[in-house]
């Protein structure tokens, strides 16, 4: 009787440790980057490379994401990361991750992604975000704020989209 009671237990112990393996090992993310290279152009036309991407890595028995230079351990990958982005009276742009100060254009491919923020007509004083146009990857989009943001969306692979707020379609361009 001992000797079944044992084989049950055992039985039972393998069951469990095999149970928790496949669970532990369904539960953990892939792994991914999502490397981003560009420039920013400053208003005196000086060009700076730009270099900001993402990435989901284990580092030994956790997890950490990496959002530009920024890291910080997660039990889970963030679902997104949304870019602020302000534009002063002068029309131009500041977005903390990628420069210390203001600027007048960038642009970045970033994990077979296409983002820019470029000026597309003249400079009104009176409407000092109406001069610059969005590009995410074929799409073009106006500003309808001056504090929009881009929302990077992740799946298990890295960037599944991106969207953004305070944007508007562009219908007067078509790009292919």
């Amino acid at each position: 009787m001992k000797k079944i009671i044992k084989q049950v237990k055992s039985g039972l112990l393998n069951s469990l440790a095999f149970l928790l393996l496949i669970t532990t090992t369904g539960a953990q993310a892939q792994e991914w980057t999502a490397e981003g290279n560009g420039k920013v152009i400053y208003p005196s036309g000086r060009s700076e490379a730009l270099s900001f991407g993402f990435g989901y890595e284990k580092t030994f028995d956790t997890y950490q994401f990496k959002a530009g230079k920024a890291k910080m351990r997660t039990d889970e990958m963030p679902p997104n990361y949304i870019l602020n982005t302000i534009i002063n009276k002068e029309g131009l742009i500041y977005i903390g991750e990628f420069a210390d100060g203001y600027f007048q254009s960038f642009e970045l491919n970033i994990g077979g992604h296409y983002v820019a923020i470029k000026p597309r007509k003249d400079f009104n004083e009176e409407e000092p975000y109406k001069h610059l146009v969005v590009f995410i990857d074929d799409t073009s989009y106006l500003l309808d704020t001056t504090h929009p943001s881009l929302k990077f969306h992740f799946n298990e692979s890295g960037i599944e989209k991106i969207n953004g707020k305070g944007l508007i379609r562009d219908l007067s361009s078509h790009r292919r």
